[in-house]
């Protein structure tokens, strides 16, 4: 298994709108294209509180 780590820093107050797109549209696409995420991780204390971290799941680099 591959893990792939993503990181989006969101402009301030943006964050919401971010989780929302992935929670309704994102996430479905990436099923319809057989993506799996294995974790979502937002940052709630300190500078980096705009931030989104995820982390995809491969089978191999195919």
């Amino acid at each position: 298994m591959i893990y792939e780590l993503r990181i989006y820093d969101c402009l301030p107050g943006r964050l919401p709108a971010l989780l929302k797109r992935f929670s309704e549209q994102t996430l479905a696409i990436w099923e319809r294209h057989g993506i799996r995420q294995a974790g979502f991780f937002t940052t709630v204390i300190g500078e980096n509180n705009n931030r989104l971290t995820y982390f995809l799941a491969w089978e191999s680099l195919a």
